[in-house]
């Protein structure tokens, strides 16, 4: 079953893929374009890697358990990415944002390495890690819903709606970790795969699609978010240096 689950992962995402290649291709020389080719690159790295992982290219036998070491390749490109689209919308400040998807890449380097150990040091790298998780799920309660609350309703409501489903969806994720093999293995590896490639078909793809079929209009606005953030702090430091 788990090759299966793997090959249904591979087929989610290169339909997700398929879509937002369409849609950026429909957009092109619109504001609001790039959300629809971001989305697309997310998911056609997450299809090529599921496609490795099928066929048993990024996968090692490590301290007795099959390791789907791809899974992380495909994290760590991916999910700034999604941290990226979502500070956009918000329109956060470029440091911040940059500082929060530094998070989320130590978080995944260090989750890989929870993977690779066996217990009880395995332990210890998945508790820092979750920290690392817990910063982001933070800042997106605050910086981002902050920053995302000075732009207009469409814009804060299309933000509120893309928060709740990546902060639900990525709370699962050490919840299956920790309930999997390279944890306390109540779960065993099909069941783990399977939840594995819920989660990720439904952060990517369904993520994507809920913002690409946001109103041209909202997206055109949201396109603008970092930039306009970036020249009013920009202004109000020159303002205070005077």
């Amino acid at each position: 079953m788990t090759q299966l689950w793997l090959w249904i992962g591979f087929i989610g995402m290169c339909i997700g893929s398929v879509i937002f290649a369409a849609k950026s291709a429909a957009s092109r020389r619109k504001e609001g374009m790039e959300f629809h080719l971001v989305s697309f690159f997310i998911t056609l790295l997450a299809a090529t890697l599921y496609l490795s992982m099928a066929l048993g290219e990024t996968r090692t036998m490590i301290n007795g358990e099959d390791v789907f070491w791809g899974r992380y390749i495909d994290w760590l490109v991916t999910t700034p990415l999604l941290l990226l689209e979502l500070g956009q919308v918000a329109g956060l400040r470029p440091k911040l944002l940059a500082g929060v998807m530094g998070a989320d890449i130590f978080m995944i380097l260090t989750g890989m390495i929870a993977d690779f150990e066996a217990p009880p040091v395995a332990y210890l790298w998945y508790i820092i890690s979750c920290g690392a998780f817990i910063a982001i799920l933070w800042s997106l309660l605050t910086e981002f819903t902050a920053s995302a609350r000075r732009r207009n309703g469409h814009i804060n409501r299309l933000f509120i709606k893309l928060r709740n489903i990546l902060m639900g969806l990525w709370i699962g994720y050490p919840i299956v970790w920790i309930l999997g093999a390279e944890g306390i293995n109540v779960l065993n590896i099909g069941v783990e795969t399977l939840l594995y490639a819920v989660l990720d078909v439904s952060a990517k793809v369904g993520f994507g699609l809920v913002l690409s079929t946001a109103a041209d209009s909202v997206l055109s606005q949201a396109s603008r978010g970092v930039e306009e953030t970036a020249h009013s702090y920009m202004a109000s430091e020159g303002n205070y240096d005077r």
